[in-house]
């Protein structure tokens, strides 16, 4: 289960300045803030919508020590990149940002495979038969009937949490996943 939070919309140009992972296996998290190195170029959406300010910008940890703390977490169940799968809700987005983040230090993202929990929430609400749901992860959680377990939206901690309870319940569900997960090798 992966989150993440950012300056803006744009790997590269923005910065990512959250991370959150919760391993499956043990529901052991791992959560990191990331001091920006470009704090000017963020977004005022980004700061209302993640709740931060300029000066929250600069506090957290190094890239480098970011990254090498993930990896130390993410490679400690033994998996191989292409037996690692990421969870997410709106996957592409956090992806883009892990490996731009993953890049900006020399190294790839140890994960190959990312089940987006938004396409999962779609098929779900189709096979509730809820014509045009709201995906947000709010909305997502509220269609299937769950509760956020933590109120802050915006926040990759919480929003990591909530993303596993909606992927948990539809994995309890026994909800068709394989069409959710889609390959995103780290290309060079």
């Amino acid at each position: 289960m992966i989150d993440t939070e950012t300056t803006g919309f744009s790997p590269g140009w923005h910065e990512m300045t959250q991370i959150s992972i919760i391993r499956c296996s043990d529901r052991h998290q791992l959560s990191k803030l990331i001091k920006a190195e470009y704090p000017k170029r963020v977004s005022p959406q980004a700061l209302e919508v993640t709740n931060r300010t300029m000066k929250d910008l600069l506090v957290g940890d190094t890239r480098a020590n970011v990254v090498e703390a993930v990896d130390s977490f993410l490679l400690s169940d033994g998996l191989t990149d292409e037996h690692r799968c990421m969870i997410a809700h709106n996957a592409p987005f956090d992806k883009n940002f892990c490996h731009a983040l993953w890049a900006s230090v020399g190294k790839k993202f140890p994960a190959i495979c990312w089940l987006d929990t938004k396409t999962f929430a779609k098929l779900w609400a189709n096979k509730l038969g809820l014509e045009k749901p709201k995906l947000t992860l709010a909305a997502s959680m509220e269609n299937v009937g769950l509760k956020p377990i933590d109120p802050g939206i915006h926040n990759a901690i919480s929003d990591s949490r909530n993303t596993y309870l909606l992927w948990k319940r539809g994995m309890d569900e026994g909800l068709d996943h394989l069409a959710c997960i889609k390959r995103y090798p780290h290309e060079e």
